[in-house]
């Protein structure tokens, strides 16, 4: 079995920024694999982007609230037509023209059974993307930040994502249609469509974000 050396555990300082996050300066370029048995600490969550080990702070208590509403209304509408299930946050490994090493861990996302069957897995995760792709906004995070995010998740073959802002209780909405910028921002009065990756699903915007 082929062994892999972990870099150095990273330390609170220094770090640099990054895309969205921050890069985790102690450390070098990794693997997906090195990424998996990589010591992180607590309080914060991290992904691969290019190579690189990119930190975030920990959601708080409005991003749980929201999160929980989104499974309610689309992992419950998911499940009882039998569409397969909404999943909590977890990491996929992209497959990207420049074959760089990806792991990104959306907050929410929806694979179809079909297309879940047919990726393969390097480790724990799946090699690939998933068909929906929801992403909440954390304080310090930055439109140009999230939209830096979307536009590698549309690169990897996200067919929908939904990032929604609870300051401005606001959804943006990307498809590969228009890969620089969201086709739509919905606002509390709109309502949530499903398209053609969650078909008939539709849910006020106003009840993502109220109670």
């Amino acid at each position: 079995m082929a062994t892999h050396t972990l870099p150095p555990s990273p330390s609170p300082t220094p770090r640099a920024p990054a895309p969205w996050g921050a890069y985790v300066t102690p450390v070098g370029r990794m693997t997906v694999e090195q990424f998996e048995q990589f010591p992180g600490e607590d309080g914060w969550v991290y992904e691969l982007h290019e190579g690189r080990l990119i930190a975030m702070p920990g959601p708080g208590n409005e991003h749980r609230k929201i999160q929980t509403r989104f499974t309610l209304a689309v992992g419950l509408y998911i499940q009882q037509h039998q569409l397969g299930i909404l999943g909590g946050t977890g990491c996929f490994n992209l497959a990207l023209p420049n074959n760089t090493e990806e792991l990104l861990c959306p907050d929410l996302s929806y694979v179809t059974p079909d297309r879940e069957a047919a990726m393969k897995r390097r480790g724990s995760y799946l090699v690939g993307a998933p068909d929906l792709v929801i992403e909440i906004a954390s304080p310090n995070d930055t439109h140009p930040m999230l939209d830096a995010k979307a536009r590698v998740y549309l690169q990897a073959g996200v067919r929908l994502i939904w990032v929604a802002w609870p300051a401005a209780q606001t959804i943006e909405v990307w498809r590969p249609t228009s890969p620089d910028a969201p086709t739509t921002t919905l606002q509390l009065a709109d309502t949530l469509d499903g398209l053609d990756v969650v078909p008939g699903f539709a849910c006020p915007v106003r009840a993502i974000f109220e109670d």
